[in-house]
């Protein structure tokens, strides 16, 4: 009896051992297997792209069309074509102003392209970036259909709007179009104001980083519109080179520029007081091809324009900055219309 109680007590002994050194070795490895399962969401995905120096720029259906890189100084080979006398001299009228040409991202021609200047609402392209990279790539939910609730701050921003309600609730989509088409100011603080948790503030300080990420050093933001802001007056900052770059990513979006490429529509339909939107681009409707997408004003910035144009021979995006005094809207459209028609004839402007 006692030789097997032995055996017995030897036995669980080794039973023991086994178990201890089985469960060791499943809680060595546990962390290990854990860390492999946890998606990365740092710098990657919060730029909204790779970590490698570029990032990808899907439509809304979540194909990638083209890899953009982050911005730089050299984003842009310049060409140095130089404009027929006549129109060279025209572009006095302007602060600032580039011609460039996509998806070889040249740029034709250009007249301090590296400064920045007020740039009034042009501001807005920044605020639809914003928007449609939370809609691709955030993980709030948001879509173009979801609902906003028109708050009380955003019925206090004026000059050109659509006079909002704070009765009224807006799709994100509907205020996409208000801003694009009729550039207005209070749809551009509802969406900022939306997008950030109810915190105006707090989007503007997303805004100036999601620029640095992007390696764009000269914006600067103060709000979601271009208004001038605060007892100063202070005015959001950017540059040529920089809206350039700002108008081929949001090129890459068929929801943007279904609108920027839209001469006329409305909101409220189905009530009794529809709402005309009529765009602030005059070129849509004067020079062939173009699709878009921001003008600008204010009494600092002058006369400003982001034109985009497309036609069989490539796209061309021409920037217009800074012109002032009566009519300047009309010298503006000029300046731009003949750029964009001189990229197109000129023997080493736009590659076919």
């Amino acid at each position: 009896m006692l030789k097997y109680f032995l055996l017995g007590i030897v036995l669980a002994v080794h039973i023991f051992l086994a178990s201890m050194l089985f469960f060791s070795d499943t809680l060595s490895r546990a962390p290990a297997a854990a860390e492999a399962v946890v998606p990365d969401t740092s710098s990657s995905e919060l730029s909204g792209g790779s970590s490698e120096g570029g990032e990808s720029a899907p439509g809304l259906s979540g194909s990638v069309k083209e890899k953009l890189s982050i911005f730089s100084d050299d984003y842009f080979t310049p060409v140095g074509l130089t404009p027929p006398a006549a129109l060279l001299k025209s572009t006095d009228a302007c602060q600032a102003a580039g011609v460039f040409t996509l998806p070889d991202r040249r740029m034709l021609w250009g007249k301090k392209v590296e400064s920045a200047y007020p740039m009034a609402s042009l501001t807005k392209m920044m605020t639809a970036l914003l928007v449609m990279e939370e809609i691709q790539y955030g993980n709030s939910g948001i879509t173009l259909q979801t609902p906003v609730r028109v708050s009380k701050n955003a019925t206090r921003i004026g000059t050109r709007q659509v006079w909002l309600d704070p009765r009224e609730t807006f799709t994100v989509d509907e205020l996409l179009k208000c801003i694009l088409i009729r550039s207005a100011n209070d749809c551009a603080f509802l969406l900022g104001e939306f997008l950030a948790g109810g915190s105006h503030d707090d989007f503007v300080k997303q805004m100036n980083s999601r620029a640095r990420q992007l390696g764009c050093r000269r914006f600067v933001f103060y709000n979601a519109h271009g208004l001038p802001h605060g007892r100063e007056g202070l005015e959001n900052q950017g540059c040529v080179l920089e809206l350039a770059y700002l108008a081929e990513r949001l090129w890459q979006y068929p929801a943007v520029m279904k609108w920027t490429a839209t001469w006329q529509e409305y909101i409220r339909e189905n009530t009794q007081k529809p709402f005309q939107l009529d765009s602030t681009n005059r070129l849509l409707r004067t020079c062939p091809g173009v699709n878009g997408m921001k003008t600008g004003m204010t009494d600092k910035a002058g006369y400003c324009v982001v034109a985009t144009c497309e036609r069989e021979q490539g796209r061309v995006v021409v920037i217009v900055m800074g012109v002032k005094g009566r009519g300047g809207d009309k010298v503006r459209d000029d300046i731009a219309r003949q750029l964009i028609e001189w990229a197109y004839t000129s023997q080493t402007g736009v590659a076919p």
